[in-house]
């Protein structure tokens, strides 16, 4: 799969089978992000760079170089705007995206599974031609209660993240407060032995 086939399938295909308002859930494969505009690097040309930046409002001046204006652009908070969710707005769809590196939160990862294992113990000896009516076949038999199945197990998985989010978040508070603490009584600590040693050299 490549972005631009992936694009023709979703333009030609998908959006017009989606019901309307649907919410199309998206990983980060690369053909996924191909972004509308994406940042310049010290590779664009100078006049992208500028064009990039006075679209946002950044001043620059004409005779700033290169290294000038793509430090103005690091600078530069910019939201990603990717082609696929242009294309499914503009069709009343809603894009989510999956956090980077999380195919446990994807469901169709686990309906992939259930296919290709299923192919690899039934049609062994298939060649790719005859593979392609029996996948839409494998796929058109995964009935709605499993596919159920698959969103119920991914939603324990992210509850879990979440969970563990909150126990984590306080075990950090409480480090925090507990190395405050110890570096207070240290402190306290060296003062005093400051003022006893002190105290003993004048006695001497």
């Amino acid at each position: 799969m490549n972005a631009t086939n992936f694009h023709n399938w979703v333009s030609h295909k998908l959006k017009n089978k989606l019901a309307p308002n649907s919410v199309v859930v998206m990983d980060n494969a690369s053909y996924h992000c191909v972004q509308v505009k994406k940042k310049p690097t010290m590779s664009s040309l100078k006049r992208d760079m500028q064009d990039w930046l006075r679209e946002r409002n950044v001043e620059f001046t004409p005779d700033n170089t290169k290294a000038e204006l793509f430090h103005l652009i690091n600078r530069t908070q910019s939201e990603k705007i990717y082609v696929i969710d242009e294309i499914l707005k503009a069709s009343g769809h809603i894009v989510l995206r999956l956090p980077p590196y999380h195919p446990d939160l994807n469901p169709i990862e686990l309906v992939w599974a259930d296919i290709k294992n299923n192919l690899a113990t039934n049609y062994i000896n298939t060649s790719l031609d005859d593979k392609i009516p029996i996948i839409t076949k494998l796929f058109s038999e995964f009935t709605p209660g499993r596919w159920q199945k698959c969103d119920d197990h991914v939603q324990k998985i992210e509850n879990q993240y979440w969970d563990h989010d909150m126990r984590f978040d306080n075990v950090i508070d409480e480090l925090i407060i507990n190395l405050g603490n110890d570096s207070d009584s240290e402190e306290d600590m060296e003062i005093e032995d400051m003022y006893s040693n002190e105290e003993e050299e004048d006695m001497d």
